[in-house]
């Protein structure tokens, strides 16, 4: 018998079922730091083995009979729970009454109880940490003094308690953000950190959308006042000492809206190809580590684009200011240079330090009308128009090379929510316009990540990339089914490469269920992510991508021209080396979290503001696409892109029965699939849950 086994079996005699690595120390005698090292491994190889469970850091629970399992709680409205298993086994049910005072993404030790239907259920015997340590949500004030609040994540469903003595200056109604102070009782109790404004209104609203994600809206004035030195630096000194790209024709591309430009191209066209610059703005020249402004970028590491307010990783006075490359003035950048052949097969690339002066701002449109013969414009910007040419000639030759490669073009709509001057009213929703300009600036981006993060995994130095692994076989497994449902071929052996999905998305074009197939394929994918390790990026069919050309906005790219311009100056090194490893660690593993935050912040957002457009069309009749199909109803799609759902009770009087493999709700007289065009009633909209709903005909 092993060690390990003769410490289980102790553990066992002794009957304890709760301990310490020290409680079991002084019960087995071992005093000694080298024996409590080795008991200690073996306790860990316990764990490893499904014989204990650590519930925390150096507490351990005895397994009954496999009877234990650690988890995250995720929560539902109606007051019940699903155990989302750390060792990736099914979930588990967990009814209100075994909750135990456990709550929404609390981690917990539960035990598994019984049955119900195909889900085991369980109950929470210990909570290990609390998941939410606060709520944003609407103060219920009760005619006694004190108050609840109920949270806007319906996940969270027990409403806060909050002692009279802290409700004295705020009002009932109120958007507050509180913070929980004891658990264990009926309701957790909070105290008021933060009072947003009246629920209702579009400030207090959103404001609770931003904070529920945990973003901020502005700077401390430490953060600012720095920004605004920094902002005012002379950089004449710098210039010198860096590649001098002052002289080629320089542009912007952006959004008619735009404010922070952090990226602009030139190109070169010569009798044997191409030589193109993408000049990125150097902010790491101004935001130092562990800076002011540093460690607030760090906290938001994104940029949050929000239909009446952004919410910027970095001080206006450095993202708008002295790093935006505005046309005219001398910009510090950061520059791939990439040579092309006439095909646009890149022959070298070289990363400088440089400096640039963008000879135009301009935007998607008029680039794109310039493209269509738009004779003005092109008198207007002659200087620049022939080199525009050749860059719609080369975008082309690059786009025909990354799908011959088996990069998937999926079909998506996004949303562009037009607000009144106030920001408080939504004027129209609509598909977002993808223009033939816009073609040309993704190209350049795509390739200038991918050369760049070719050029730094080859030096073998620290880096943060940017990764996307391949779906797993069980959603491979939907798609195959419901694509082969709608009249299509589909099949995956031993191994998917992009260039099958890309094929299917050519079969399907065109056809009735195209979008939907698109959406399914989506939700087939895997999410990518930030990395330290080179893993390739499936869905862009890359064996190398980062992200580089977008460090106003992205903390990744900020981080990734630090370690390039270190290693430029030959300072990785040492201890230099050994901090960028760490880093880089700190900043994939943050960013890959934050940005999922940011996609929710957006999505919650957009959801708010189609809502409150939808309210004026309760009673309307129009045409929809089921884009999603459960078992309690239906959701549609309507051309503008805002989406609601429609109850069972919504739908044509029938038994329906789901069917999850083929998304379809299926009755003995109707029937609704993904993809099916159906007519809807609007029937309601609320900016509170932020949800449209139809009736269905």
């Amino acid at each position: 018998m092993g060690f390990k086994e003769k410490v289980l079996e102790q553990i066992e005699a002794a009957g304890l079922k709760d301990f310490t690595t020290k409680g079991l120390c002084k019960r087995l005698g071992i005093y000694a730091s080298f024996e409590r090292k080795i008991l200690s491994a073996a306790l860990k190889e316990l764990c490893d083995d499904g014989k204990l469970v650590e519930a925390s850091a150096d507490h351990f629970l005895l397994q009954a009979s496999d009877s234990l399992v650690k988890g995250v709680l995720k929560g539902n409205r109606r007051g019940f729970a699903f155990l989302i298993r750390e060792d990736g086994g099914a979930d588990l049910f967990v009814p209100n009454r075994l909750l135990n005072g456990a709550l929404h993404k609390d981690t917990v030790i539960a035990s598994l109880t019984g049955n119900l239907g195909e889900s085991d259920e369980a109950e929470v015997v210990k909570v290990v940490e609390r998941g939410v340590t606060e709520v944003v949500g609407t103060l219920e004030k009760q005619k006694a003094g004190y108050g609840f609040v109920k949270s806007d994540d319906d996940a969270y469903f027990s409403d806060v308690f909050v002692p009279a003595a802290d409700l004295r200056n705020v009002r009932n109604g109120a958007k507050v953000v509180v913070k929980l102070t004891e658990f264990g009782g009926k309701n957790p109790v909070g105290q008021i950190k933060e009072v947003l404004g009246k629920s209702g209104s579009v400030d207090a609203d959103v404001l609770a959308i931003v904070r529920s994600h945990g973003f901020k809206e502005s700077f401390s004035d430490a953060a600012t006042d720095e920004a605004d030195r920094l902002s005012k630096e002379n950089i004449e000194n710098e210039i010198r000492k860096r590649a001098d790209f002052r002289s080629l024709p320089t542009i912007t591309i952006d959004g008619d809206d735009a404010k922070d430009f952090d990226d602009a191209v030139s190109l070169e066209t010569l009798a044997d190809g191409y030589v193109l610059y993408v000049h990125i703005a150097d902010v790491s020249h101004f935001v130092r580590p562990g800076s002011a402004v540093d460690r607030e970028a760090l906290e938001r590491t994104t940029s949050v684009y929000l239909p009446n307010v952004v919410l910027p990783m970095l001080p206006e006075s450095i993202s708008n200011g002295c790093c935006s490359l505005v046309e005219g003035e001398d910009r510090l950048t950061l520059t791939a240079v990439i040579k092309l052949d006439k095909t646009g097969k890149v022959a070298e690339t070289d990363v400088k330090k440089s400096v640039i002066r963008s000879n135009h701002r301009l935007t998607y449109k008029k680039v794109a009308a310039m493209l269509d013969g738009d004779e003005k414009l092109i008198e207007k910007y002659a200087d620049v128009f022939g080199m525009i040419s050749e860059m719609k000639k080369l975008s082309d030759l690059l786009a025909v090379a990354r799908h011959n490669r088996g990069s998937i073009d999926f079909v998506t709509h996004e949303s562009l929510i037009t607000l009144n001057d106030t920001k408080t009213k939504v004027e129209k929703v609509e598909r977002y316009p993808i223009l033939a300009s816009n073609d040309i600036i993704e190209e350049f981006m795509l390739l200038a990540n991918e050369q760049v993060a070719e050029f730094m995994c080859r030096a073998e130095y620290p880096f943060v990339f940017r990764v996307h692994g391949e779906p797993q076989k069980e959603k491979l497994d939907v798609l195959q089914k419901f694509v082969e449902g709608c009249g299509f071929q589909f099949k995956v052996r031993n191994k998917l490469y992009s260039k099958q999905l890309q094929t299917l998305l050519e079969q399907v074009k065109g056809s009735e269920t195209e979008n939907i197939i698109n959406k399914v394929m989506l939700r087939s994918m895997q999410k990518a992510k930030y990395s330290t390790e080179n893993e390739g990026h499936f869905g862009l069919a890359l064996e190398y991508y980062c992200h580089f050309t977008s460090p106003i906005r992205r903390y990744p790219d900020l981080m990734i021209h630090r370690v390039i311009k270190m290693m430029l100056d030959g300072k990785l090194e040492g201890a230099a080396l050994k901090r960028a490893e760490e880093d880089c660690e700190t900043v994939a593993k943050l960013s890959s979290e934050m940005e999922r935050e940011a996609d929710l912040t957006e999505r919650d957002a957009d959801d708010y503001f189609k809502a409150m457009y939808m309210e004026d069309k309760v009673g309307d009749v129009t045409e929809g696409i089921v884009s999603g199909v459960t078992g309690s109803g239906v959701f549609v799609e309507l051309e503008n892109t805002v989406e609601g759902f429609a109850p069972l009770s919504q739908l044509p009087r029938d038994r329906y029965a789901f069917d999850e493999k083929r998304y379809v709700l299926k009755g003995t007289k109707h029937s609704f699939g993904l993809g099916d065009k159906v007519t809807v009633l609007v029937t309601g909209a609320s900016t509170d849950a932020r949800r449209v709903g139809f009736e269905l005909f």
